[in-house]
Parts: structure tokens; C-alpha cells; sequence
């Protein structure tokens, strides 16, 4: 563009108009009195020629005092802005109802269907053209052409129009080309209107914004379940609910199943009516069952012409803990090792107990009638098939349930129900001896010898009187249920220490996959304490019900209860399967990771003793929850801190399952597994509906307009105003009267005139 120059001539020598003034009223009147004085003189060429050079020297001379200078200032025309603003969320791929065409398909067809209004706004503006998400990016009208890629993950109106005000706050900025479908991903505080934000913001833009959204027609088909209220963490055997509200966009009528899965296990299941498109609002409950965290899914099936398919599932992590340990303590008598035992539990305040004695039997004979009867019958149904699921552990302590095994009870059904809550819902069970207990008690044979860690023979089974000291095996020593001391010596040494024990059950053979902990050393060293893993649940079994020994004695002796006490309680932790106590243990640097993120894992191994394994195969597998497609594959052997470390990267986001298997010389030693997520908070397509209403407020409040896409014939409709503006990119100045020519012109008119003035006789 061509600079022009102005020129201006400035009088530096006397500021002061009125001195100025001053100074030329003296001339006129210099001159005056000078043609008073010559306008007598013949002839007038003479006359003439002495008023010129008077007149040219007065000039002259007032030049000198007021100074005039020539300024010349280079002026420099300037373009105005208008700023593009394009929204390059993913929000903008979607694609509209049938039209199979994405809402910035209808930005890119703006700028060729109105290339002509474009090249003139570039010729007539300085266009800036801008993309933004939760951020700005500058970009150039080619990279429009070539297309812009769609990958901001949300969107932050607020923060877009903060940005741009300070960006063009002393720029000349004529208007504002807002291309979007309005949608914010920002969360505000519920005393915030959001929509007033934007307004004040779009206000204090002091430029017109021109809106742009798709039209009505670009509505998305979309089912999406937006969102998921759940506690994130509850309590093992406690009822949880977890509540979703599901947002139809475009369907009608539908019969829409939605269901709740535990990785890849069906929780339950509901079907929905959903009429007319709007919102729905849907709970489940369920009851889990052990501790741990859980990847929990919530997922729609995908219907025909669905613009989005993955807000049809959302996933979330819910830990399950305990509240409080649910013991039943089943009682075949009252005992000195029953009342030891049964205040121990009630001290805890970690346990909820339930206890039962049996002190009246169906066989007992009573001419009262129940209602009148202080002892209440044993209520065995309630216990055994509606209330089991609720317990951690069940404890049968010297019970004989053969007086219970009637027709009208059915006893021995319940005992599959206990089996069932065993291996099944991964309870605990353990079985303390007494002249009615294990073959005494009439258990051979019945679902309770199955999970069991010893085999009953009622033939060969007796009740030993004999006074011993209970001894470790080498697995009990180092085993968490006996472990009184972390030091192994030091552990050996308090069993060695405790009391005597008054006879045991003579339980001769202990099962293959069971182990061994404690023996009475009578007869070939009878099982005394043992356990097994026995399906989804542990068992216990103790040959004697003279444990209370530990406590009573130790305690008369001036000695103290607590190695009774920690017994027990590393026996529970162990059967209720505390996850501090899980053979196999992996561990993560944290939950959740970004895409390529490094992800560190560390998986540790014990033996049964829970000391560390050493050399121990593992083989370990990370697949991504949904798909079930590996990313990770591969095995290892356990050092001699009995751990295996590796670190993975990736970059596709999802849950993903770390599973890993231990084994020992073909021997599975156990196995477990942990989540992990891979993500980018996305927010884009939680709610795919386009916010015409905020691109009009926006439009209204600034006086700009607001037009729905697609439009042809811009030109015609909207119009920037352009006002001129310069600025001022150089000046100079040109002195003319401090010039050596100047003052010679002066001397040579008054030369001139003194010359003439001399020869012509003049005065």
C-alpha cells in the first residue's frame, strides 16, 4: 500500500499567536509609512522597483524572526481486523441426523461457497483467523482449505472470550466470525449462570459478534448416558446403588435395555420405555461380595443411525471395604472356650456378632407353647438361606446339627447353602472341635467335610484327654493365621511359651490342597489348627476346644491375653481374605495415566508361609477391559525378593486389566488381577446438542447477528464497517531561514535599494 506525505509549514521562532500578529502589524505598518515616504518619486518604475524591494526585505525580515520550517510526515493507511473464530472441538465431527455431513463440514462449505466475500474482507481487513476448544490457536486461511483437525476435548467459551479480549485489547478490531455449535464443556459452580458469563463477556468485546451454527436439520441421533452418581467406595455385603441419567436425542419409542456389568460379568439389568426423546433416570442396586476395587460398566446397546457410540457405556471404579467384619457364631453348648471366644469378638468393635447357643433343640419336649418360652427356637431358615449372604464368616463351634435335620428344618440343605457361601460368594467357614464336632457332630459325609481341610473317618475319630503344648509346623511359621510375632524365631519361641492345651479331636489325615499350621503331639502329631482355599472362600479347622487355655492361663499367670487375641484376629483377617494378606500383589505407580504415559508395575508373590518366592513363573497380561484385545504379554521369573517389575506405555485410552498368574513348578500358587485408566478427560459427548442460544445471546448482546449454516450470499447480509485509519510512521523538518543564502538575499536587497536609492538622488 502506498504511504502518502503531508506537508505543513510551522513558525518555531515566536509561539505565541498574538506576538505573531504583533509582529506582522508592525510590517504593514513599516511598509505603510515606507510608501508614504516614495510614493511621490517619478518615475513610477522607480517608485515601483524601491516598494518592491521594500516590501521583499520586510519579508524577509519577519521570516527571520518568526522562524518558519517545512514538516513532511509519512502517514501509513492501516486495515482494520476481523477475527475468524473457528471451533475445532470434537463436538464439531459430529454428524447431523441423516445428512451423513459433520457440523464442520458446514464451516468448511461456508468459506467456498463465499470465497468472493472472503477475498474481498482480506483485501478490505487485516483477517486473523483463529481455532479454539478450551484454548486459541492461530492458523492461516490455507490450513482451512487443507482442514482442520477436530481434537480439543472440551470446550471453554469463557476462557475463548477472556483469551480474545486480552488478545485484541488495543487492536481496531471491527467484528468477530464465530463458527460453533455453542456447546460448553466447562463446569461452574451452581450459583453461576453461565449463560450471563458469556453474555457480559461477549459485551465487553466492544466489537460486533457475527454467530455461526449448524441448522436444525444437523441434529444428532445420539443415545448417551451422561452421566453416573455413585458412592466410590461401599461396604462388602452391603446393598450399593449406582444411578445413570441416559439422554435421548432423536428417537422415539424405544424398548432401551440398559445394563450393569462387573468387568465383563452381568450385575443386573433393566429395560426402559423411553417415549418421547428427553431425559431418563435409571438406579441399580447390588450387593458385592468381596473387597477390592471393581471396574464398574453401565451400557446401552447401539441403535441404528447413531451419531456417537462412545457415550453408549461409561465405566467407573467403585472400592469395596468393610464397615465392620459380620461374624454368626453357632454355639452346640456353652463352654469355657465359648465364653472366652465369644467376648473376645463382642470386644472388637470392628465386628458385628451374631451368636446362638443351643440350648433348646426341636426334641426338646415343653408343655408351654413357644409364644410363652423364654428361649426362642433356633431360627434356622432365617439364618441359613436369607440372612448367609450378609456374613463374612460363620464359625460352628462344638454344633451338632443332626437334632435339626428334620423334615420340617431340612438342616442338612442348609449345609450346601454354607458350601454355596463358601466357594461361591467367598465367605469363611471354620470349625472348632468338641465332643460334638466334626464326626461327633455328624459332619462326614455332608457338604461341610467337602470344604473342610481335614477328611472325617467316624469310625476312627476320638476325643484325646491328653495335656499338651500345641506346636508349630515349618509352614506355621511364617503363616499370617499363627504369625504372633514378625520375627520368626521370636514367633516360635511364644508358641513354645503358651499354655498347655486339654485334648483334641483325633482328625488323623489333613486333605492334599490343605496346609498344616499347628499339631498336638499325640499319636503321630494330630492336626491341630489348619486351613484351605476352597473355592472362592477359605476354611478352618480346630481340632480343640480348649484354645481359651491360651488366655486364661496366660493371664493367671501374670501374663498377658494378647497373643490369644492376635491368634484370632490374623485367623479372621485370613478367612475373610483381607487384601493386605493376598498371595499375589500387584501394584501400580497410580490409577490413572495420559495417553504414552509411562505406567510402572510391580507384582510381589509369597508362599503359603507369606514369606517372598523366589523363581516363581509368572505369567502376566494387560488387555483392554472391553475389547479384550492384549497390550501387553509376557513372563517372568520372581527375584529373590520374590517381585517382578516391568514398565509399559500406550497410547489408546480405555480401562485396561492387569492379570497376573503365578506358578511353581506347574503348581498354580495363585493369581490377581488390577485396573487401570487410560484417559483424556473428554466431555464432548456427553451432550451432543447444538446451543443455538448462546450464539444468538452472544450475537444480540454485541451487536453483531446471528445465521444459521448452511449460508450462501453473505455479501449481502452481513457488512463490516471499515473506518479509515492512519498512523504516523516518520516525519522530518526543513529549516528556511538559517540558511546562508537566505541572510545573502536580505544584504543583497538592501544592497540593491541603497544603490539605487544613491544614484537616483534619493534620501
Amino acid at each position: 500500500m502506498e504511504n502518502p506525505a503531508n506537508w505543513s509549514i510551522n513558525f518555531v521562532g515566536i509561539e505565541s499567536i498574538a506576538l505573531r500578529v504583533a509582529v506582522l502589524c508592525l510590517a504593514f505598518v513599516a511598509l505603510y509609512f515606507s510608501w508614504q515616504g516614495i510614493k511621490t518619486i517619478y518615475p513610477v518604475y522607480k517608485r515601483f522597483l524601491l516598494i518592491v524591494l521594500r516590501f521583499l526585505s520586510l519579508f524577509l525580515l519577519v521570516a527571520l524572526i518568526l522562524q518558519p520550517q517545512l514538516e513532511q510526515k509519512e502517514i501509513l493507511k492501516l486495515k482494520n481486523k476481523v477475527v475468524c473464530l473457528l471451533d475445532n472441538s470434537k463436538s464439531m465431527s459430529l454428524k447431523g441426523g441423516d445428512t451423513g455431513i459433520t457440523r464442520f463440514q458446514l464451516v468448511n462449505d461456508f468459506f467456498e461457497n463465499n470465497k468472493t466475500f472472503v477475498k474481498q474482507l482480506q483485501d478490505d481487513f487485516d483477517v486473523d483467523y483463529l481455532t479454539f476448544s478450551d484454548t486459541i490457536k492461530e492458523i492461516s486461511y490455507n490450513d482451512i482449505e487443507k482442514g482442520v483437525e477436530l481434537d480439543g476435548m472440551n470446550t471453554d467459551l469463557v476462557r475463548i472470550l477472556k483469551l480474545a479480549k486480552k488478545r485484541y485489547e488495543d487492536k481496531s478490531v471491527k467484528g468477530y466470525l464465530f463458527f460453533s455449535d455453542g456447546m460448553d464443556t466447562a463446569e461452574f459452580p451452581s450459583n453461576i449462570n453461565k449463560l450471563n458469563v458469556i453474555s457480559n463477556l461477549a459485551r465487553e468485546l466492544s466489537a460486533p459478534i457475527y454467530t455461526f451454527s449448524p441448522s436444525g436439520n444437523m441434529e444428532v441421533k445420539d443415545i448417551a448416558i451422561s452421566s453416573v452418581s455413585y458412592d466410590s467406595f461401599t461396604f462388602v455385603r452391603s446393598l450399593c446403588k449406582v444411578s445413570a441419567v441416559i439422554k435421548i436425542f432423536g428417537y422415539r419409542d424405544l424398548k432401551l435395555p440398559v445394563t450393569l456389568k462387573q468387568s465383563n460379568d452381568v450385575v443386573t439389568s433393566k429395560v426402559l420405555d423411553t417415549g418421547d426423546e428427553g431425559e431418563l433416570h435409571i438406579e441399580f442396586s447390588f450387593t458385592p461380595y468381596a473387597t477390592g476395587t471393581f471396574l464398574y460398566t453401565i451400557s446401552t446397546p447401539v441403535q441404528s443411525h447413531e451419531a456417537i457410540t462412545e457415550n453408549n457405556q461409561i465405566s467407573f471404579l467403585i472400592k469395596v471395604v468393610r464397615d465392620k467384619i459380620r461374624i454368626m457364631h453357632v454355639c452346640g453348648r456353652p463352654s469355657w472356650d465359648e465364653r472366652f471366644f465369644r467376648r473376645m469378638l463382642k470386644s472388637d468393635p470392628n465386628i458385628d456378632l451374631i451368636s446362638f447357643f443351643i440350648l433348646r433343640t426341636p426334641a426338646d419336649i415343653s408343655e408351654a407353647r413357644n409364644d410363652e418360652l423364654s428361649l426362642i427356637p433356633f431360627p434356622v431358615d432365617e439364618l441359613f438361606t436369607q440372612a448367609l449372604s450378609s456374613f463374612d464368616l460363620m464359625i460352628f463351634q462344638n454344633f451338632d446339627y443332626r437334632p435339626y435335620d428334620t423334615s420340617f428344618f431340612r438342616f442338612s440343605h442348609y449345609l450346601n447353602n454354607i458350601k454355596k457361601f463358601v466357594t461361591e460368594q467367598g465367605g469363611g467357614f471354620v470349625m472348632v472341635g468338641g465332643d460334638i464336632s466334626f464326626s461327633h457332630g455328624g459332619y462326614d459325609g455332608t457338604a461341610i467335610e467337602d470344604i473342610l481341610p481335614v477328611n472325617l473317618f467316624a469310625e476312627k475319630e476320638s476325643i484325646n484327654t491328653s495335656r499338651l503344648k500345641a506346636v508349630l509346623t515349618r509352614d506355621g511359621q511364617k503363616h499370617p493365621v499363627t504369625m504372633l510375632d514378625s520375627n520368626t524365631e521370636r514367633n516360635i519361641a511364644l508358641w513354645e511359651g503358651l499354655p498347655d492345651l486339654d485334648g483334641c479331636n483325633m482328625i488323623t489325615q489333613i486333605k492334599e490342597d490343605a496346609i498344616s499350621l499347628v499339631l498336638y503331639p499325640v499319636d503321630g502329631n494330630v492336626p491341630l489348627i489348619s486351613v484351605r482355599d476352597v473355592g472362592q472362600g477359605r476354611c478352618m479347622a480346630i481340632t480343640t476346644d480348649s484354645v481359651w487355655r491360651w488366655n486364661f492361663l496366660s493371664v493367671g499367670s501374670a501374663g498377658s491375653n494378647r497373643h490369644y487375641i492376635k491368634f484370632w484376629q490374623n485367623a479372621i483377617k485370613w478367612l475373610i481374605k483381607d487384601p493386605t494378606l493376598n498371595l499375589i500383589r500387584i501394584y501400580l505407580n497410580k490409577e490413572i495415566f495420559s495417553p504414552d504415559e509411562e505406567i510402572q508395575i510391580r507384582i510381589e508373590v509369597l508362599g503359603r508361609n507369606y514369606q517372598p518366592l523366589e523363581g516363581v513363573q509368572l505369567m502376566v497380561d494387560v488387555t483392554n477391559e472391553f475389547s479384550g484385545k492384549s497390550i501387553f504379554s509376557a513372563s517372568g521369573i520372581t527375584e529373590n525378593n520374590g517381585q517382578y517389575k516391568f514398565n509399559i506405555k500406550h497410547s489408546e485410552e480405555g480401562y485396561y486389566v492387569v492379570r497376573a498368574v503365578a506358578k511353581k513348578e506347574n503348581d498354580e500358587i495363585g493369581q490377581n488381577y488390577t485396573v487401570f485408566n487410560i484417559a483424556l478427560e473428554n466431555k464432548e459427548f456427553k451432550d451432543p446438542s447444538i446451543r443455538r442460544d448462546v450464539l444468538a445471546g452472544m450475537a444480540e448482546v454485541s451487536g453483531g447477528r446471528y445465521f444459521e449454516l448452511p449460508v450462501k450470499n453473505i455479501k449481502e447480509k452481513l457488512s463490516i464497517e471499515n473506518p479509515l485509519m492512519t498512523k504516523l510512521v516518520g516525519k522530518r523538518q526543513i529549516s528556511l531561514w538559517d540558511n546562508w543564502y537566505v541572510f545573502s538575499v536580505i544584504l543583497t536587497i538592501f544592497s540593491i535599494e541603497w544603490w539605487f536609492r544613491k544614484r537616483g538622488g534619493l534620501s
